[in-house]
């Protein structure tokens, strides 16, 4: 028992007696740094002495030329020319090739080329050419629409044709109107003629008739009907609507007995003789969508089967809910086979690009605004380009600056090769400040003075 209580009370004197050995080794360290013309001239110049045109980065290591220097992959500042471990970790530092490369240049070894798997593609100048695939909808055509409003106020007597949905033609009797102010109208006219005829046609007298006749054609009574209220010599209690064109009843708004007044819309006919598909464009793939783009269409009633088309419209404005734009692709429709409302699957084929160099899109890296691709130069040799990427289609990117064509990029591990660069970057700017046998970087050296 006391045994176990006099270590305990000497426990606390241990501790502080190793972090005092751990501060003056610190120190040891610190002074040797700030004296270190006593090593001898052999130690070589100090560190930012350094005369014009003498080698910087992983170069300025190599001191005997060979090409090789040694580097903690831990604490990569620690770089020298000789083998050794890192005074930090305590680790044999590894055999780095320096190669006297241009700069930027990275060098890797053909084992390590073919652990890690790169794969090149060579750059090639082409147009390109997208497919989009996208659905659409079909619509009653708005240049194929007519209204049949009267010009004249009255009651409906009669329907003949009394439901939506009904397929009518063009000057067939839709529905029968009186009205009080087309049965006076008539009797003026009839009272014009008899005048005229008494009075022989006198210039006057003709006048009036043309007038009566004036207002009946203004209210859509046709020649026939006047011609047939002359023949009768009475005036019709109600006057007939026709179709003003061939098409399908697709609103109707009026019954018998019902009033209507001037300009009500009775109905609505539409021709679906042909029909309009509106097509959403993703705007990602307006790029590739113009007016005259051809449209493969595939029909939902008939599977299997596709019908070609052409884009003659393209909608300026975008959907804020769907991110979409409309094209717009008119199609014949024989048999009113095709019904508004139905979807289809479209495939637009864009028009070919300009030619411009082209690389596979796995050997783009992006980072933010900012998009690199990694040259192979041969020979283990590899250096990051930036460029700027224009169209994207079918796995491959344009480039519209930063490659001529021809080159050989990486599409694989291009992100080692990077981080690589990156890397050899960032210690060669280290290596300019600090001592290359192994030393701290000079931004971790103590004041000058310190004990």
């Amino acid at each position: 028992m006391t045994l176990i209580n006099t270590f305990a009370n000497k426990r606390p004197l241990a501790v502080a007696g190793v972090a005092l050995l751990v501060v003056a080794a610190i120190v040891l360290v610190f002074v040797l740094r700030e004296n270190p013309t006593e090593t001898g001239p052999e130690s070589g110049p100090a560190p930012n002495s350094a005369a014009a045109g003498e080698k910087t980065g992983l170069a300025a290591a190599d001191l005997n030329g060979d090409g090789i220097v040694y580097q903690d992959g831990m604490h990569p500042w620690i770089v020298q020319d000789e083998p050794g471990q890192c005074p930090i970790c305590g680790m044999d530092l590894t055999a780095t090739p320096v190669g006297q490369v241009e700069a930027g240049v990275v060098r890797i070894d053909p084992v390590t080329l073919q652990n890690i798997g790169v794969r090149t593609a060579e750059v090639a100048v082409e147009t390109l050419q997208r497919s989009v695939r996208t659905t659409g909808r079909f619509e009653t055509s708005e240049q194929r629409l007519a209204a049949v409003s009267p010009k004249v106020g009255g009651w409906v007597e009669k329907l003949h044709v009394n439901y939506e949905g009904a397929r009518v033609s063009k000057g067939q009797p839709l529905l029968e109107i009186y009205s009080p102010d087309l049965v006076s109208t008539q009797e003026e006219y009839l009272l014009a003629l008899q005048h005229a005829r008494r009075l022989q046609n006198t210039p006057d007298a003709q006048r009036l008739v043309e007038a009566a006749r004036r207002r009946l054609m203004y209210w859509d009574i046709s020649e026939g009907q006047i011609r047939r209220l002359e023949e009768r010599g009475a005036p019709q209690k109600t006057l007939t609507l026709y179709a003003p064109a061939s098409g399908t009843v697709v609103k109707k708004d009026v019954v018998e007995g019902q009033q209507i007044m001037p300009g009500m819309t009775l109905m609505e006919l539409a021709d679906l003789s042909r029909l309009w598909l509106m097509v959403d464009v993703y705007e990602q793939d307006l790029a590739w969508v113009n007016v005259g783009t051809t449209a493969s269409i595939e029909l939902p009633y008939q599977p299997g089967s596709t019908v070609a088309g052409t884009v003659d419209y393209l909608y300026d404005d975008l959907d804020p809910m769907t991110r979409t734009v409309k094209a717009r692709v008119t199609l014949p429709n024989p048999g009113l086979k095709l019904k508004p409302g139905m979807y289809a699957t479209v495939t637009l084929l864009g028009g070919e690009s300009q030619p411009y160099p082209v690389v596979p899109e796995d050997a783009v890296i992006r980072n933010g605004d900012e998009s690199v691709v990694v040259l192979a130069l041969g020979e283990g040799r590899f250096m990051p380009a930036d460029v700027r990427t224009g169209l994207q289609a079918e796995g491959r990117v344009q480039i519209l600056s930063g490659l001529q064509g021809g080159e050989q990029v990486v599409t694989s591990a291009q992100f080692l090769i990077d981080s690589e660069a990156k890397l050899q970057s960032a210690v060669g700017a280290m290596s300019g400040g600090h001592n290359h046998d192994g030393g701290l970087p000079s931004s971790f050296a103590p004041p000058s003075g310190a004990a």
